[in-house]
């Protein structure tokens, strides 16, 4: 029998994971009045946005990502859930993978991409057609993956697709 942890141990590794989640909701959350608001007249005012948004996806999202993605590994293979023996876990480890993969190849790539073109010039940086399709791209991007993150959480709640016990018989203790 592989290694589980007890009840109180699993109580903790989902506490850890749920707060890790709130961090990178809550850093993609940040996002958007920035995205929104920013101050697209003054490069200088616009650059230090940026350099803030990048600071968040680095220490907020990136951190609260990538950890979420292991406590969930963790609760999944250290409890009695198991990483393959639902749909809707199976769904939701999909779906986090492919949010981790779009942030990291798409989004903050072209919130980069306008760091440099920023920093390159940044008086003809407002007008680039480059920066403003990437800046709009993050505009559409943001409420989007916010999306994401809404059925990913509506999935871990309402557990749709599980295997439901048999009447009489009591589901495992998780």
């Amino acid at each position: 029998m592989a290694f589980k942890v007890n009840p109180a141990g699993a109580r903790l590794l989902k506490a850890v994971h749920i707060f890790c989640t709130t961090l990178w909701i809550g850093g993609l959350l940040t996002f958007v009045p920035l995205v929104y608001n920013m101050p697209l007249t003054d490069a200088a005012a616009t650059r230090i946005t940026y350099l803030n948004m990048r600071a968040i996806a680095w220490n907020v999202i990136g951190w609260g990502g990538i950890t979420s993605f292991v406590t969930g590994l963790l609760n999944s293979l250290l409890t009695s859930w198991g990483l393959f023996r639902h749909t809707w876990i199976k769904v939701k480890l999909v779906s986090v993978i492919g949010m981790i993969l779009f942030g990291m190849c798409y989004s903050e790539q072209r919130m980069l991409d306008n760091i440099s073109i920023l920093e390159s010039g940044p008086q003809l940086a407002l007008t680039d057609p480059v920066f403003l399709r990437n800046h709009q791209a993050l505009m559409y991007v943001a409420p989007v993956q916010l999306l994401g993150f809404f059925i990913i959480v509506l999935i871990s709640v309402i557990k749709p697709w599980m295997k439901r016990h048999k009447p009489g018989r009591l589901p495992a203790a998780d």
